[in-house]
């Protein structure tokens, strides 16, 4: 396997003072997030670091959902571990990638269910050309290629690397 950098550790925190300066527009105060484990969690270290500087007051939670058997989607969401704290909270649901949608639209229509005051979707990175999810904050449309760094994975390997890169067989 190879990886090709694509977007650098610079372009990221760059785009997420972007992102954390569009969110705050929104929310103006208070800030309920929903971690999407475990790709996301480095992205909203570092997003949840800008919001604060913003003054938001964040509070967070972690849910944990699979679709993926190495570089394919299985077209199944497993939901491995729940938010609880959603009723009459203003959310965003911070999201890694956007990928088939699938997972996405699940996560949405799931905590719709729990009656959230309100529901926005933020992700890093979004494949447009195979989804029709439209996330409300977008730090980089990216090509249908499989990527991995910044929390994103390829059978739990690369996480670790502070790019994002396209990953080659």
């Amino acid at each position: 396997m190879q990886i090709t950098p694509y977007i650098t550790e610079k372009q990221i925190q760059k785009k997420i003072k972007q992102l954390a300066r569009e969110i705050q527009k929104d929310f103006k105060k208070d800030i309920h997030c929903i971690v999407i484990l475990d790709g996301a969690m480095v992205f909203f270290a570092d997003l949840m670091r800008e919001l604060k500087k913003l003054n938001l007051n964040i509070t967070y939670e972690s849910m944990k959902v699979k679709s993926y058997d190495g570089t394919n989607s299985t077209g199944k969401i497993n939901l491995q571990l729940d938010a609880t704290k959603v009723k009459n909270k203003d959310i965003l649901i911070i999201e890694d990638i956007i990928d088939t949608g699938l997972t996405a639209e699940f996560i949405i229509n799931h905590l719709k269910k729990k009656k959230p005051k309100s529901l926005k979707l933020c992700a890093l990175l979004d494949k447009k050309e195979r989804t029709n999810t439209n996330a409300d904050y977008v730090g980089f449309e990216v090509p249908d290629e499989f990527l991995v760094g910044y929390g994103l994975d390829y059978n739990e390997q690369h996480r670790d690397l502070p790019f994002i890169g396209i990953l080659k067989s």
